[in-house]
């Protein structure tokens, strides 16, 4: 671990608990290369757990927005932004709309402003991705990353690409797993169930509720616009990668201790989805 520090002050505020918001100062240990989402990390895996921040977002690769902040008074991306060796300022994007430290809240414009003129404020609209539903942004990433996969397929060998692309996609859906159990406020079978029905955002997938219990919940997903909107562009056989091969992974970082099976999905040509979990007693 390198000697050299940096100084670091992140703004922190908790509506709930705080007056008033203040600065926090942490020492963080340089290294060349470091991103400011990397700096977070750090402070939260080592100095400080309660601070919050979209962790790792919903990408990691400037794509999904969601860890647009302040960065030394500028907009940035946190996992974008490199940081230099001097002292470092961490703020949320709108101080106003702050939920926790770096966390905000979502515009409450519809994505249909986007469509208005820049004089009418549809151009600052554009810049909200956190708008678009989660199946329109799975559907960027998709038109983006099947052809790096098939680029890197073809140089190192069809395997090893999609071994990568699994690897880095479930670390991903265990970082929102996190996010998940956050926005939820808990990790048990009942903050779970409540956290369903976002899966379903935008219509994306109609969901039938076996059962609701205390420490089990079974239910089918009847229709999946993912595998159809995958299907669509020609890209299925890239869809189980893509989307549901993240769905074992986020149920760890929500909660390695509810059990998570499935033996049969609609990206796959079976009827249903079969998503069913069980929380150790």
């Amino acid at each position: 671990m390198s000697e050299k520090t940096i100084k670091v002050n992140v703004f922190r505020f908790d509506p709930a608990a705080d007056s008033e918001f203040r600065y926090q100062l942490y020492d963080v240990p340089f290294e060349e290369g470091l991103s400011a989402m990397n700096v977070l990390d750090y402070i939260y895996q080592n100095l400080d757990s309660t601070l919050a921040y979209y962790d790792h977002a919903g990408c990691s690769l400037g794509i999904c927005g969601k860890c647009t902040a302040r960065i030394n008074g500028k907009p940035g991306l946190l996992c974008q932004t490199p940081v230099g060796d001097g002292d470092l300022i961490l703020e949320p994007l709108k101080k106003d709309r702050v939920l926790k430290d770096l966390v905000v809240k979502k515009a409450r414009e519809k994505v249909a402003a986007v469509a208005a003129p820049a004089e009418e404020g549809g151009a600052d609209m554009v810049k909200d991705i956190n708008n678009v539903d989660l199946i329109v942004r799975r559907e960027i990433e998709a038109l983006i990353a099947v052809p790096l996969i098939k680029a890197y397929g073809e140089s190192f060998g069809e395997k090893a690409a999609r071994d990568v692309a699994q690897k880095t996609i479930e670390q991903l859906a265990i970082e929102a797993g996190k996010m998940l159990k956050m926005f939820a406020g808990g990790d048990t079978m009942q903050h779970l169930q409540r956290a369903i029905p976002l899966f379903s955002q935008g219509g994306s997938l109609e969901i039938e509720i076996l059962e609701a219990g205390n420490t089990r919940a079974a239910v089918n997903v009847t229709r999946c616009k993912y595998a159809e909107m995958y299907r669509e562009h020609g890209l299925e056989d890239f869809g189980y990668l893509l989307s549901c091969g993240r769905d074992f992974a986020l149920m760890k970082g929500f909660n390695p201790k509810i059990k998570f099976t499935r033996t049969q999905t609609i990206m796959e040509g079976a009827a249903y989805c079969d998503f069913r979990f069980e929380a150790e007693e």
